[in-house]
């Protein structure tokens, strides 16, 4: 992919309409090196709309054990709970990261069935080719999302209001026991596991670990030698479980999670906590 001085990272804010929504735009460039395969990685996520701009070479994406090769020009890749290695050529690539109640009030339905899966994005919305043309107008790539996913908004019933309080509940580092959050919900644990793998694609204990992994992981890359401190403000009880966790979210070691991944990855937790207060 070439060093971190020729690639670019940029993150957005969503507009306020959209803030309850979507997590925010991102950008990612490289120069097209053909013959030249670059490696980078994505972490597990929300569901994310991914759009291949005019001149991306053909790029591919393995997560967990499916691996799409090519990956489609505009798609939609599922809530994850693996991390995705990337490989391709170059080029650029923008997105939006859809917050679970954006999903369901944008797209609606059952997300599980597409968890740690990837699909043309035009199966969901007819429309997903007109957003790839209006990516490559030349107006800012973070106004066309919003217009885009304004224009949403207003297409089903409102969703299920519980599913943002879920949400904000999730992102306090507060949040540790399931029963309590069935609890602040007024659901029955069994209710509540329904609702998160209908709406955020996972059970509620695997969206807390996620949560606490991805805290703690972005820590430890950016500071390694404050990562004990890091691990145990998570919740890690020592360096085996934090390790547990890293070969369930990334397939590997942390150690090894760095030599594989590329300076997107690198850029990017930087970038997002710069623009968007979090790092992942």
């Amino acid at each position: 992919m070439g060093d971190q001085e020729s690639v670019g990272v940029a993150y957005h804010r969503p507009s306020e309409a959209l803030a309850r929504y979507v997590t925010g735009y991102h950008r990612f460039a490289a120069p097209v090196m053909p013959g030249h395969i670059f490696h980078d990685a994505f972490f597990p996520s929300v569901a994310t709309i991914r759009v291949s701009l005019a001149g991306t070479p053909p790029w591919s994406m393995r997560v967990g054990s499916r691996h799409y090769d090519p990956m489609p020009s505009v798609a939609l890749t599922g809530p994850s709970s693996y991390a995705g290695y990337v490989s391709g050529s170059g080029g650029t690539l923008v997105g939006a990261g859809l917050l679970p109640f954006g999903w369901a009030q944008m797209f609606g339905g059952d997300v599980s069935r597409l968890s740690n899966r990837v699909i043309p994005l035009e199966e969901l919305d007819p429309g997903a080719e007109s957003l790839r043309t209006a990516l490559e107008s030349g107006e800012s790539f973070h106004q066309v999302f919003d217009s885009w996913l304004e224009a949403r908004l207003q297409r089903r019933p409102p969703a299920d209001p519980r599913i943002d309080r879920l949400c904000a509940l999730l992102r306090d580092p507060g949040t540790t026991r399931i029963e309590a959050v069935a609890e602040m919900l007024e659901m029955t644990p069994r209710a509540l596991a329904a609702l998160t793998r209908f709406s955020f694609g996972f059970t509620p204990k695997l969206l807390l670990r996620r949560t606490r992994f991805l805290r703690a992981v972005s820590a430890v890359l950016t500071e390694p030698e404050a990562a004990p401190a890091a691990l145990e403000q998570a919740g890690y009880w020592d360096r085996s479980h934090f390790l547990r966790d890293s070969h369930l979210f990334l397939g590997c070691s942390v150690r090894e999670f760095s030599r594989r991944r590329g300076p997107h990855n690198q850029l990017a937790i930087r970038a997002r906590t710069e623009a968007l207060g979090t790092p992942v």
